[in-house]
């Protein structure tokens, strides 16, 4: 088990602080999630400076706001792939498409992608792993691949790692047992946050993701300590990515990050020793 940090939970500081912050508050590595200042600088530059704070980069994300150039499939594979190579990352994350078939225009786009990445990554030791999808509204669970079992066959098809993200399983039809049962024997990084319910006049769609989604661990409803002693006793050893809501970390004071990320750190330890 490797403790890594998203640094999209704190995307808008610069890399070399974020680098600091999860040396400091006790994590091995990060979780890579494409920012401008990444595509501005180059892999080789995000290597070397991950190197210099001791940090394995695990896996990278796409990013988390609208980029140019990153809105189609193939585009997005494609670079991620690049980028993977280039800091040496092990797994490069993808969503479920929002399409609501593999058959659609933007189905067919993301298998299409998906195939050729493939294709590409054969003889690295790179892969691919598929993250389970978040509910926010109720149509969203009429789009392909957003029912576990179904990404579960999927991934079996391709012969795709997964990657369990405990919130979003949280607002799926499956407990968080159910779900981790579901996805174990190709489980390769666990998206680690709570869910909590905000206030009533917060409670919108539009921000789940950051007051109800990706909460710190303890502070909501999800029964995490008991996965955590799931995962210890299967012998997970790979990375448990802290994807918290910047809200929640409160990033415009950096000194109570660090202490929020420590208080996360030492949950999960707690568990595994």
């Amino acid at each position: 088990m490797e403790l890594s940090l998203s640094t999209g939970c704190i995307y808008i500081y610069p890399l070399r602080s974020i680098f600091n912050i999860a040396k400091e508050s006790g994590f091995a590595g990060v979780e890579l999630v494409v920012s401008p200042e990444v595509e501005l600088r180059g892999g080789g530059y995000v290597h070397r400076l991950a190197e210099s704070y001791g940090l394995t980069i695990f896996s990278l994300h796409p990013p988390i706001l609208p980029f140019p150039g990153w809105a189609d499939y193939r585009t997005t594979v494609s670079r991620l792939i690049d980028l993977a190579l280039e800091t040496g990352a092990r797994y490069v994350v993808l969503h479920t498409p929002n399409a609501r078939s593999l058959a659609d225009d933007r189905g067919r786009s993301y298998v299409e992608a998906l195939t050729e990445g493939l294709r590409r990554i054969e003889g690295t030791d790179v892969r691919i792993a598929i993250e389970n999808r978040a509910f926010f509204r109720s149509g969203d669970q009429d789009y392909v691949l957003s029912d576990l079992r179904e990404l579960r066959a999927f991934a079996d098809e391709l012969d795709l790692p997964l990657v369990l993200d405990t919130s979003h399983a949280a607002t799926s039809s499956y407990s968080l047992a159910e779900a981790y049962h579901i996805v174990a024997d190709r489980l390769v990084n666990v998206h680690f946050s709570d869910l909590r319910s905000p206030p009533w006049p917060l409670r919108t769609p539009y921000l789940h993701t950051y007051l109800k989604h990706h909460q710190i661990p303890g502070d909501g409803q999800l029964p995490l300590a008991d996965l955590l002693g799931r995962l210890a006793a299967d012998g997970y050893c790979g990375p448990i990515t802290f994807e918290i809501s910047p809200i929640a970390l409160r990033i415009w004071w950096p000194p109570g990050i660090k202490h929020r990320l420590a208080r996360c750190v030492a949950y999960v330890r707690r568990a595994f020793n």
